[in-house]
């Protein structure tokens, strides 16, 4: 059954022509962009902004409720020292328009003087215009706790993820493992 009242008919709609041999099962959220990302949100645009919405849905590609199926995937930043120094690195920036939300984190130390900060920010060249999530210092495995209470965290392009890796000696290494999950 047709949307209610939409024009053009479903058989001359252009998403329908672009998508035919596409099973809703392997559309990937690039496919779904190429036909949106030209779209001006006017009134002659409004079946076509529908029929996305309802592809969106049904492929998983789009979420109105939370967090969006099957997006899920870990960030990782490391370091290996040569010396007493500190890195700083993106873990996790996503594209533009993009919304995802951080679930856990854990680190991971080798030698006893090197440590790792997560920052929240959009600048990697000075920790002072970023937000401290965490510091620690430990060696071995373990979670990263944040500071503060910032449940639910959410991470765009101008608000992203940020490692500043630090060691005194030679030899050691860090690695900050980060969860997220795509909501928007």
């Amino acid at each position: 059954m047709p949307l209610p009242n939409a024009k053009p008919d479903p058989e001359d709609s252009n998403v329908y022509k672009q998508l035919s041999s596409i099973k809703a099962s392997d559309l990937t959220r690039s496919q779904l962009d190429v036909i949106r990302d030209p779209l001006f949100l006017n009134d002659q645009s409004e079946d076509v902004l529908r029929r996305i919405a309802l592809i969106g849905l049904v492929t998983d590609q789009l979420s109105i409720s939370g967090p969006i199926p099957r997006t899920a995937q870990q960030a990782i930043s490391s370091v290996t020292y040569s010396g007493s120094s500190t890195v700083t690195q993106e873990v996790f920036k996503p594209s533009v328009g993009e919304v995802w939300q951080y679930n856990q984190a854990s680190v991971r130390m080798q030698g006893g003087s090197s440590g790792i900060t997560l920052l929240l920010g959009n600048d990697t060249t000075s920790s002072t215009n970023n937000v401290m999530l965490g510091q620690e210092s430990s060696s071995g495995v373990q979670p990263f706790d944040l500071v503060g209470q910032m449940s639910p965290l959410y991470i765009t392009s101008d608000q992203y993820l940020i490692a500043q890796h630090y060691s005194l000696a030679t030899g050691e290494s860090s690695e900050v493992r980060v969860s997220l999950i795509r909501v928007r």
